[in-house]
């Protein structure tokens, strides 16, 4: 039997602590590694793993493309005796006199706050009581998340509401001036933090205690810690519960495992079955059997309200941010990510519409058939200067590495020392207008060694003796290297074909990512043009007089969510406000083993919709803000803009037929 356990970005030490020993001892129980617990979900469905343990949100977000083969064999309690994980009430003081919901208007309310990305306080859960007893607006000209700040404060007179509202800290700023009796309540209203005296899951309670607020919203094993004894009302009344953390098993290995599992209880130290039962269990865990095996939706219904959370949207037709991905597995991840972040009640929800290319997905956000499409930097400049998009929010790394630095690559060997030295040498590209090309145009463009100006193609025609750009076959200005360059089976394309141009002598230098040259050197590729292939037997051109291995011209983001430029703020804010909200759950800073993973792996396959190696997501302006920002790709743009715009309208994304580019060069 395989159990699954998350063991990569951000895990715990469990995988390689425990599963050592499994592996070193004699038993038919071996570990699997997931990259977050979405990823054992979709292991088990593929049948390659057997168990794993889960959240109950986990539960809700795979129900929704369960076919059965997967059941529910224990759960994990912390409290043996107590039905579920949370129980959520509203308590009032007794000096209120509130005894009906109509009453609770122009009350004091006293709320846990926002800040927690754990699942003690999900989005869910801290907005479930408003949205059950506030009347919600959906004004166009508002977010969802200022909706709902918006009802809030007209219903109560005020109330304690502490922590970070939305995930921007200049828009949190704006929104608590705004709506400032939603701070009134807190010990420290002009800070309203996750500092505040009154924030944290027993906030509430001390609000209410002490004489500042009139009804608290919080849970019940808090409040019966809080009081030290029941309640005056004789019976707890639950608005919302979260079942416990459950195992979950294939259906045909279930009455095995759940026979296995309950055997771990007597386990002796460092014995197989010792190192299994510290993967499954935390500190002071048990594990519980349950009356029956039990399918993913029977278990979570056993939790009121659990269900049916995450469907309280107040605005008709909903609002949704509408993704345009460009592969089967894109189209996967998206739809993952879609139920994930529905399950956590992050607003507004997702959807996925699946195009053939890039192109299609930038046509698709031109004419609002779709929000955003995530593309990586290649083409960003026709991005914008063809669809009119730019970047919302782009990926970022502190890592040098994960980001696409742009070099002139040569031999080792080569005379080539500086940019000078270029002159009438052969140069092989990615392609047209890609990173690698705007780059050294904008490098030669900088030193004057370009003898024209716009289009910038016919100079660097005419600097360059020979030239290989994947998509132009174009005779008149360039003297092409590679043969064929507008086949779309062309061995050239992209950055391993630039390099290949170079390694095979049909280039002098190449204009490709630092990390190409790792990638297809020392025994990382195997075919035959790389093979024997060494890292030292190249070295970048530097922009100053100086060369060495790993200097580069320009430095891009790995990746951009591109949007409408003249879409309206509120519309914008509002993206941008989900893209923040999803990174805060599923980005890289998360503590503990992840639900699901934005940067990273997806079904064993690299860089599916986001890069693997970005950590966050980041505006350009805030970008910009940081302090080395001296050559980067998306600032340089700016100065290639006015020419790029002026022929955007006729260079296509990847190819250039051939006759109409003789015709207009003819026309020159």
């Amino acid at each position: 039997d395989r159990i699954c356990v998350v063991d990569k970005i951000n895990s715990t030490k469990k995988f390689s602590t425990y599963c050592s020993v499994l592996e070193s001892k004699s038993t038919t129980v071996e570990c699997v590694p997931g990259y977050s617990r979405m990823d054992c979900f979709r292991k088990m469905y593929k049948g390659q793993a057997d168990f794993g343990v889960f959240q109950p949100e986990d539960l809700l977000a795979a129900a929704s493309y369960d076919s059965g083969s997967v059941a529910v064999i224990n759960n994990i309690r912390t409290f043996p005796k107590q039905l579920f994980e949370t129980e959520l009430a509203a308590v009032v003081r007794k000096s209120a006199n509130i005894t009906f919901l109509n009453q609770l208007r122009g009350q004091k309310f006293c709320h846990p706050g926002y800040g927690y990305n754990t699942f003690e306080w999900t989005p869910i859960m801290t907005r479930y009581f408003e949205s059950r007893v506030v009347p919600q607006l959906c004004e166009s000209e508002l977010t969802l998340a200022e909706n709902r700040l918006k009802a809030s404060s007209k219903y109560f007179k005020m109330a304690c509401k502490a922590g970070p509202w939305v995930a921007d800290a200049d828009l949190d700023i704006k929104l608590k001036e705004k709506y400032h009796n939603l701070c009134g309540l807190c010990d420290d209203p002009d800070t309203c933090s996750t500092m505040d005296k009154y924030w944290d899951r027993r906030g509430p309670l001390f609000c209410l205690t002490d004489g500042v607020g009139d009804i608290a919203w919080s849970r019940i094993d808090d409040i019966d810690m809080h009081f030290g004894e029941p309640l005056a009302s004789p019976q707890h009344c639950t608005w919302l519960s979260r079942p416990w953390p459950a195992i979950v098993a294939r259906k045909k290995h279930s009455q095995t495992i759940q026979k296995m599992v309950m055997s771990l209880n007597e386990a002796q130290s460092h014995t197989w079955q010792w190192a299994l039962l510290h993967l499954i269990e935390s500190f002071n865990q048990a594990i519980v059997p349950l009356d029956s095996i039990m399918s993913l939706e029977d278990y979570l219904h056993q939790a009121p309200g659990f269900m049916s959370a995450n469907t309280m949207s107040h605005c008709e037709p909903p609002r949704t941010v509408r993704i345009c991905v460009k592969s089967n597995a894109e189209s996967a991840k998206c739809e993952l990510m879609k139920e994930v972040a529905k399950a956590l009640g992050i607003e507004p929800g997702l959807s996925c519409t699946l195009r053939s290319s890039t192109e299609e997905c930038m046509k698709a956000v031109r004419y609002d058939s779709a929000d955003v499409v995530i593309t990586g930097p290649d083409v960003e400049n026709r991005a914008h200067s063809v669809f009119g998009l730019e970047p919302l929010v782009v990926e970022y790394s502190h890592k040098a590495s994960a980001l696409y630095r742009s070099a002139a690559i040569v031999h080792a060997s080569s005379a080539i020392k500086t940019v000078q030295d270029l002159q009438q040498k052969k140069a092989c590209f990615t392609g047209y207008d890609t990173v690698g090309w705007n780059t050294a145009v904008n490098m030669l463009k900088n030193k004057d060694l370009l003898t024209k100006s716009c289009p910038f193609y016919n100079a660097v025609g005419e600097f360059f003796s020979e030239v290989c750009v994947p998509g132009v076959n174009v005779s008149s200005d360039f003297k092409m290297s590679c043969p064929d360059s507008s086949g779309a089976e062309n061995s050239f394309r992209g950055e391993e074909g630039a390099f290949k141009c170079l390694v095979t002598g049909m280039g002098d230098v190449a204009f490709i990512d630092l990390d190409t040259v790792k990638q297809n050197t020392d025994g990382n590729n195997n075919e035959t043009w790389a093979v024997n292939l060494r890292s030292t037997d190249f070295r970048s051109v530097c922009a100053g007089n100086n060369s060495n291995s790993d200097c580069y011209l320009s430095w891009a983001t790995p990746g951009q969510v591109l949007v409408q430029s003249n879409m309206s703020s509120v519309r914008r804010e509002e993206l941008y406000l989900t893209f923040l909200n999803l990174e805060n759950y599923f980005g890289k800073q998360m503590k503990q083993p992840s639900m699901f993973q934005m940067f990273g792996k997806f079904d064993d396959r690299s860089d599916v919709l986001f890069s693997d190696a970005s950590d966050r997501l980041e505006t350009l302006a805030s970008l910009h803000r940081e302090k080395d920002v001296k050559h980067n790709y998306e600032k340089m743009l700016a100065s290639l803009r006015p020419c790029s715009a002026s022929i955007s309208s006729v260079i296509p994304l990847m190819t250039i037929l051939p006759t109409f580019l003789s015709l207009l060069f003819a026309a020159r």
